[in-house]
């Protein structure tokens, strides 16, 4: 912890800043039944979590279960114990703040991991609308600069490690900001954990899976993730088998959990909406469900047969021997039954009921909007939004343009009022400031800040819909200030030069610097109080380490913690 105040001078304006970050916290508010003809030549699969392994040997204090709310007794949580009964940190004022720069910089930190001075120039010359519908169509814009800046690609079907920093790398370099914003989103809402799978290469397939489909269209995505090996390990649906008997001769259910969460997580949800997202309620004002236990556990019959693809891990395969070829009824919706290899397109006819249904629409809707604009969005945007999927027969490319080109995205409900996620907080000032990275610090920072990409803790995600505040906390902020300490001061594989912009940007007086840096990694207005105490800092000195410092100040200040 004594990097905290690792600069000179720095400690009370430090302990100042952190205050108030942490008042903001207060203030914004078993695998199923092998397959009979697959067991003959199904091997022992080994599993291996290696990056995990490494930052639990690292960082053994930080407790890789801990609960997200679970405060702890750390420098924050005594900071935050003194500060108790302090005004909650109010947002700085936008009024003097150029509108269209304003707007420009929250639409890039919306669907990208956080503005650079390149994007920025470019919404502005371009237009929201139009720079949306580029950014919309990533085939026509070319990356390939930026994946040659990323870590070698692993031989190692084992290695979660270097793929992690590949996708770090690329969230800070990709000029696909959007496709690559819409993957995490995805990775988050289809959450699957390699502290199971426990085979990086099936991690990167999904996550190849993930982008490819981030932006198409929502059936052809169901039915991808469905046959997804690392799916299927992960929610017991390999090897699951439809047909095995037990010694009387009865038939065994298959194992339900991925047709669990196919409904309650990743379709449906579990109450019954209107096309607002609002729920149906019955006379007493009850909840109605949008399925039933039966409705699980059909689709868990119909979706019998899939397994990995061991050891190549091409692609899932499909054992029509496994496969319950029998009639089920979904939803009121009765499937007939599909013989043979035919019985792989139960994985279609499931989806396209799930297609059909009331609830789809509003509730990944909802979520979308939750991640692409605000948290406590109004049922009008939610209807507007859903009314463009339904419409659309579950475009994405379309239901987000609908997100991002409502009124209500650029309203003051949505303007600087978010919390930043950990992978924002630490890609977006290696973006703000020319950083480089090969993705190595940003590993080891969201492990400790609870959002290490390849490791949701569950199947409920890194945090639930509309509940980010699950990752700023006491505890949690203290790993952001120290990651944010270690970021500006540059720690083995990440960087920025401060001297090549104090010169490139003419930075002579600690007003001006501090100016420059709380419009580029803000692009918005800083509060009077940080601004003071940066300013302060400086000491009338402009150099490298006095940069850097103030640099560290406005990252910790509740203004950067607001996304």
């Amino acid at each position: 912890m004594d990097r905290v105040c690792s600069w000179p001078g720095r400690g009370a304006s430090a302990r100042r800043s952190l205050v108030l970050g942490l008042t903001l916290v207060a203030s914004l508010a078993g695998p199923g039944p092998t397959a009979p003809a697959a067991a003959a030549e199904r091997k022992p699969v080994e599993r291996r979590t290696p990056a995990l392994d490494l930052l639990k040997k690292k960082h053994p204090s930080a407790g890789f279960r801990l609960d997200p709310m679970e405060s702890v007794e750390a420098p924050a949580a005594r900071l935050a114990a003194q500060a108790s009964g302090a005004a909650a940190a109010p947002a700085a004022a936008v009024g003097d703040y150029d509108r269209e720069r304003l707007l420009a910089g929250h639409l890039l930190r919306r669907i990208s991991f956080g503005p650079t001075p390149a994007e920025l120039t470019r919404v502005l010359k371009m237009g929201r609308v139009r720079y949306i519908d580029w950014q919309l169509n990533p085939a026509r814009i070319k990356d390939a600069a930026a994946m040659k800046k990323l870590p070698k690609a692993p031989r190692s079907i084992w290695d979660d490690y270097t793929r992690q920093r590949r996708w770090y790398a690329r969230m800070l370099y990709s000029q696909r900001q959007l496709q690559e914003r819409m993957t995490l989103i995805w990775h988050e809402h289809f959450a699957t954990s390699n502290e199971k799978v426990g085979t990086g290469l099936l991690m990167q397939k999904q996550e190849d899976t993930l982008r490819r489909h981030s932006l198409g269209d929502f059936r052809d995505f169901l039915i991808a993730i469905t046959q997804d090996q690392a799916m299927l390990y992960w929610l017991d649906n390999d090897y699951n088998s439809g047909t095995e008997r037990d010694d009387a001769g009865e038939l065994i259910p298959p194992n339900a959990n991925y047709a669990r969460e196919f409904l309650q997580l990743f379709t449906l949800g579990p109450q019954l909406l209107n096309m607002d997202g609002t729920p149906i309620t019955d006379a007493n004002g009850v909840a109605l469900p949008s399925y039933t236990e039966q409705d699980v556990k059909q689709v868990a019959r119909a979706l019998t047969g899939w397994y990995t693809d061991w050891p190549k891990y091409v692609k899932a395969k499909f054992d029509p021997w496994a496969h319950d070829s029998d009639p089920k009824t979904i939803l009121g919706t009765t499937i007939p039954g599909r013989q043979g290899v035919d019985g792989m397109n139960e994985v279609a006819d499931v989806v396209d009921i799930v297609m059909q249904h009331q609830n789809l629409a509003p509730f990944i809707s909802k979520i979308l909007i939750q991640k692409l604009a605000l948290e406590q969005p109004s049922p009008e945007y939610v209807f507007r939004v859903a009314s463009v999927f339904a419409a659309s027969a579950g475009d994405i490319r379309q239901t987000v343009r609908a997100i991002l080109t409502d009124p209500e995205f650029e309203s003051d409900a949505a303007l600087r009022t978010q919390y930043k996620e950990p992978i924002e907080f630490f890609i977006g000032p290696l973006r703000a400031l020319g950083g480089t990275t090969k993705g190595g610090h940003i590993v080891d920072w969201t492990y400790l800040t609870r959002q290490l990409v390849y490791y949701p803790p569950s199947v409920f995600s890194f945090y639930p819909p509309g509940q980010k505040r699950q990752l700023v906390n006491t505890a949690l902020v203290t790993y952001r200030d120290r990651g944010a300490d270690e970021l500006v001061t540059g720690w083995w594989d990440t960087s920025f030069n401060a001297a090549a912009l104090i010169k490139k940007n003419r930075l002579t007086t600690p007003e001006q610097t501090v100016d420059w840096l709380a419009d580029a990694l803000l692009v918005g207005p800083l509060s009077s109080e940080v601004r003071d105490q940066a300013v302060a800092y400086m000491d009338g000195r402009v150099d490298d380490v006095k940069f850097k410092g103030a640099a560290w100040l406005i990252l910790v200040s509740p203004d950067f913690q607001r996304n």
